[in-house]
């Protein structure tokens, strides 16, 4: 009976909270059920009721607190509630909201923008369909009695408002007249068209992001948020087809940290609450392509800011012609191509992993486009509607009559990953031979195992045999000048035949 918790309402996408000092459980005529009992389950009375909160709210008395403990007052009854001051709370200071400690058991939240009625900042109930009762569920992951879906809302948007000007930015957006591109007009390739190293870089972000992306459904917290730009870092390092991955047999004398990640050290993080974009720091060139990351694109006023200010880093660096990719943690992205002064912009594509058998290879429009703008250049098209030629793979026909491509794949399997690495420069046609299969290691990634989401069929210079990846994520440690990120990597480790016939 002595849990603790928060009670807020919601409006206008600001919190007003109060403390609960004592019993705020939704169970035993607890906080919470009292709470719940506020909303009418009639309709006609329901919309009496949200007005009336919302004319409360506009007219609500702040209270000021020393700390986020302190008791306002609480709520006794129903009626109580409504009658008390609140502390504001704004959606950059959300850690209450999950239940992020200090002793708090239990947060309710009436959000009036979203019409829900929200128990520790997961369930979502519908406040136009609640339940006649709490106590009859269990409200965390894997308990006895989950809410009926009847009563949820499958879908609220709780990101913080816009932090720059709206109507600047969309007075902006729309001087630059885009054209929106569908999704089908970009050339990417069918799943069947595509390379052994192409379908691994999809098939390893499959993988990637079942891991690490369920926390990132919570980015609007402020705790989550100041991991995004690591969490699409690594996204969009897994998405690169052809890209090798180092085991324990790093070259020597490489700064691999130098070398593979240069790009992501001068990016700016997203945890910084700067009112706008930094045309120098939140940008990186990738293989032709103009990336930068962001928290969402879930409402069109953030494409338009993002798409504005990728346009205008095009422009600083004075290319005739760019392609650019938006990169967010809710695993979408847009394409960005300028072509002298006519703009072309994707709609929002999502790259999430389908359900299986949906699509082949669960791979979306979205996760095609991304594998084709970072494959290796010259091993795709241009871009459907510009008109320069696409020069050929096969430049020297002198090494290509005496080495055939099955001689040099034999040679490269021999290969330890530095010389891989030196021989994808030698030339056009060792290069597109490097890179039509992935590497791993001493490994080459042949294709996946059928029926396994993470085991691949792998061939060595030993031999040929199957391996099973691992994503080891990264976290971050304290050291004695404060936080500091160890990097995390792809684990691979041989599947013994036995083990195998165990899994089948």
């Amino acid at each position: 009976m002595g849990y603790q918790g928060y009670f807020a309402y919601r409006y206008k996408q600001t919190y007003y909270r109060q403390h609960l000092q004592y019993n705020a459980g939704p169970y035993h005529s607890g906080h919470g059920q009292q709470l719940a009992s506020t909303v009418p389950r009639d309709p006609s009375a329901f919309n009496d009721w949200v007005a009336d909160r919302i004319t409360m709210l506009e007219n609500v008395k702040i209270c000021k607190m020393d700390s986020p403990y302190d008791e306002v007052a609480r709520p006794d009854d129903g009626v109580g509630a409504d009658d008390l001051g609140f502390n504001v709370v704004y959606d950059s200071d959300l850690d209450w909201f999950k239940l992020s400690g200090h002793f708090i058991d239990w947060t309710y939240t009436i959000d009036l923008d979203n019409l829900v009625f929200t128990i520790n900042g997961k369930i979502h109930l519908r406040l136009d369909n609640m339940p006649p009762n709490l106590e009859h569920y269990t409200y965390h992951k894997g308990g006895d009695l989950p809410v009926p879906q009847e009563y949820i809302c499958a879908k609220v948007n709780l990101w913080p408002a816009p932090d720059f000007d709206t109507e600047e930015c969309q007075q902006k957006y729309e001087a630059l007249r885009p054209i929106i591109v569908p999704a089908t007009e970009w050339g990417a390739s069918t799943w069947n068209e595509l390379t052994a190293s192409q379908r691994f870089s999809i098939e390893l972000t499959h993988c990637f992001l079942r891991e690490t992306s369920h926390r990132f459904t919570y980015a609007y917290v402020s705790y989550v948020r100041r991991d995004i730009n690591d969490f699409c870092w690594n996204m969009l390092c897994t998405s690169i087809p052809a890209l090798p991955i180092f085991q324990d047999d790093y070259p020597k004398g490489m700064d691999t940290f130098g070398a593979l990640s240069c790009a992501y050290v001068v990016m700016h993080s997203l945890a910084s609450k700067g009112p706008s974009k930094s045309l120098v720091t939140d940008y990186c060139w990738i293989r032709g392509c103009l990336i930068t990351f962001c928290a969402h694109l879930d409402d069109p006023i953030y494409v338009a800011h993002e798409v504005e200010h990728m346009v205008q880093r095009m422009r600083r660096d004075g290319h005739a012609e760019s392609v650019g990719i938006i990169l967010s943690s809710q695993q979408e992205l847009v394409v960005v191509a300028m072509d002298g002064p006519v703009i072309r912009h994707s709609p929002v594509l999502d790259i999430r992993t389908t359900p299986r058998g949906e699509r082949p290879g669960r791979a979306t429009d979205g996760r095609l486009i991304l594998t084709y703008l970072l494959s290796p250049p010259l091993t795709v098209a241009p871009l459907p509607w510009r008109t320069q030629r696409c020069r050929s793979l096969i430049v020297s026909a002198n090494l290509g009559a005496e080495l055939p491509p099955e001689v040099i794949r034999i040679i490269i399997n021999y290969l330890d990953i530095q010389t891989y690495i030196s021989m994808c420069r030698v030339s056009r046609s060792i290069h597109s031979v490097c890179v039509a299969n992935p590497r791993v290691g001493s490994y080459t990634i042949l294709h996946r195992v059928p029926e396994f989401t993470s085991i691949f069929a792998a061939r060595s210079a030993n031999n040929e045999s199957r391996l099973k990846l691992k994503c080891w994520s990264s976290r971050e440690l304290w050291g004695p000048w404060g936080p500091w990120r160890q990097w995390g990597q792809w684990k691979a480790r041989e599947v013994s035949s036995e083990e195998f016939e165990k899994l089948v």
